[in-house]
């Protein structure tokens, strides 16, 4: 559920940064919701997971650190992918606009800020969505 919630919460926040790209004034105060909804996902989602997404080796066993290091990898993976969407804009736009278009900036910045959390959150979100339910084990 954490997961999903934090799919949408980037959705969202993608979506903002989209919408400052046309240059709608009041787009930016969509960020503060999502804000809202990402961040005591994200640190509940840290608290399920154990932090097992950005814990020591020392802290963790062989097979935990197996499952660290590739959803880390997995992570930068989506991050270096994910980010060439927010810099094709930032490159084409500004080739198009000849560094005229104003919105431009702030929305590939909330583009691109969006992309780099999503990249962060990635290892405790798969670490989170494959991880067995603790109530499925109990009943």
């Amino acid at each position: 559920m954490l997961v999903i919630v934090l799919g949408v919460a980037f959705a969202l926040m993608f979506a903002v940064g989209v919408v400052c790209a046309f240059g709608v004034t009041w787009a930016p105060l969509l960020w503060l919701p999502a804000c809202f909804v990402f961040y005591p996902t994200w640190m509940a989602l840290q608290i399920v997971s154990g932090r097992q997404g950005d814990a020591p080796e020392a802290a963790l066993d062989e097979y935990e650190i197996q499952q660290r290091n590739s959803a880390r990898s997995i992570g930068l993976t989506v991050t270096q992918n994910l980010m060439l969407l927010p810099i094709a804009y930032l490159i084409i736009g500004s080739v198009l606009t000849r560094g005229t278009d104003v919105s431009m900036a702030y929305a590939g910045g909330l583009m691109s800020l969006t992309v780099l959390l999503i990249g962060g959150c990635t290892p405790a979100m798969i670490l989170g969505w494959s991880r067995a339910d603790s109530d499925a084990e109990d009943g």
